[in-house]
């Protein structure tokens, strides 16, 4: 029998989700079900007791998320160390204009690192086929790892709660407010008669982080703490309540003093702020939601991204309502067609970037409804979802590429 394969996996962010799901969660499935074969150290800084070179030479694999460090020395060093190297990607290197950090990405040149380390690789790994295509320019050996659920995680069990309104529900990070603008007006189309049957849940509120200021003159950055007013939960908020149209004066109030993680009493609004959680914990936030909706800007960057939320969705037994695009392609599939043709087999309903201004509404009013159309898009997003994207099924995609790498 062959030894164990040791492997090392440097661990991308403490916090985020990245390093959760690319990192921790499915390496520590691997090691606690593949025991016989892996020994798998996961890490979050290199040691400064030994000499890197002793360190990454009782490996024989070590796995990272994009780059190491900005000249490729240390990916060099594993190599030369006699490590095979996994150089895993979950997003486009390029962040294009639309991401709140593509000016200093371009300022700084952040894309040229992480392609060295791409060409540089062993394997490349990725969440879609989509990302593949694009990254077989950089490296021939490119596996897909989609972005997978543990069952049995706390967190991912679902405990719904209930509401007298349909919830529908943004659950997303502090990236997305272009995409969020494709929401602008919807508020306002819908009927009062519409607007008094549901809740819009807004989750992730934070108004933690600091506001950055480049003087160009001296080169210089100037960091301060944000205000809650300068942040953009403030400007998805307008967004869902109509500028705070929607909400009462009493309600208005509350939601002025941003008093972090303390909710208003009255969970039946028409609106609905949920503070933000901790990595561990973020998944709860779909307990408090009936449908999600996932606005997706049309560009380069997202055209890349992971289709973790409609994952997360389904396995909460969730409806979507999500833009026809990108990675909302991959697994999703319209119940309501083209020339308004009923496909019972749809798992989402699908919004047309031509028809952002006016499918959203018409979607939400949809559901409204037809609760029927609500159930079995629950049902048939669930069925898509349980078993491909469960933690141990993409583990053991992920230990078949591992035993191919070292040939085995």
């Amino acid at each position: 029998m062959d030894k164990k394969i040791k492997m090392l996996v440097i661990h991308s962010d403490r916090i985020g989700g990245v390093g959760f799901f690319r990192s921790t969660q499915p390496h520590k499935y691997i090691a606690e079900h593949y025991s016989d074969e892996f020994d798998i150290d996961i890490i979050y800084d290199l040691p400064k007791d030994q000499p890197l070179d002793k360190f990454f030479s009782q490996y024989d694999i070590v796995h990272l998320h994009k780059q190491l460090d900005k000249n490729g020395e240390l990916i060099n060093l594993i190599k030369f160390c006699g490590c095979k190297v996994i150089v895993d990607i979950d997003d486009h290197y390029d962040l294009g204009n639309d991401h709140p950090m593509s000016f200093t990405a371009k300022k700084e040149n952040w894309k040229e690192p992480i392609i060295k380390h791409l060409q540089c690789a062993d394997l490349v790994t990725t969440t879609t086929d989509i990302f593949k295509k694009t990254l077989l320019k950089h490296n021939k050996n490119v596996d897909v790892h989609p972005n997978a659920i543990n069952p049995e995680d706390e967190q991912f069990i679902p405990k719904p709660t209930s509401c007298d309104r349909l919830r529908f529900g943004i659950i997303c990070g502090s990236s997305h407010m272009e995409d969020m603008k494709l929401l602008q007006g919807v508020v306002q189309q819908l009927p009062q008669d519409i607007l008094d049957k549901i809740q819009f849940v807004l989750c992730g509120f934070d108004t933690n982080g600091t506001r950055t200021f480049y003087y160009e003159a001296t080169g210089k950055y100037e960091s301060r703490p944000i205000l809650p007013m300068e942040t953009v939960w403030y400007e998805y908020e307008k967004i869902l309540t109509n500028d705070y149209k929607t909400v009462s004066p009493s309600h208005k109030d509350f939601l002025m003093k941003f008093i972090p993680q303390v909710d208003y009493p009255n969970i039946n609004e028409a609106y609905r702020r949920c503070w933000t959680k901790p990595i561990d914990q973020y998944a709860t936030h779909y307990n408090n939601i009936d449908v999600l909706l996932v606005p997706l800007k049309e560009n380069t960057f997202n055209s890349v991204k992971s289709q973790l939320k409609v994952i997360e969705a389904g396995f909460f037994n969730k409806a979507i309502i999500a833009s026809n695009f990108g990675p909302y392609t991959i697994d999703l599939k319209p119940m309501i067609e083209k020339g308004g043709k009923i496909n019972e087999d749809g798992n989402a309903l699908l919004v047309d970037s031509a028809k952002n201004h006016k499918q959203w509404a018409k979607y939400i009013k949809t559901l409204v409804n037809d609760r029927n159309m609500l159930e079995k898009l629950k049902t048939n997003l669930h069925d898509t979802v349980k078993d491909t994207y469960s933690l141990e099924a993409v583990a053991k995609l992920r230990v078949e590429s591992y035993r191919k790498l070292l040939g085995r």
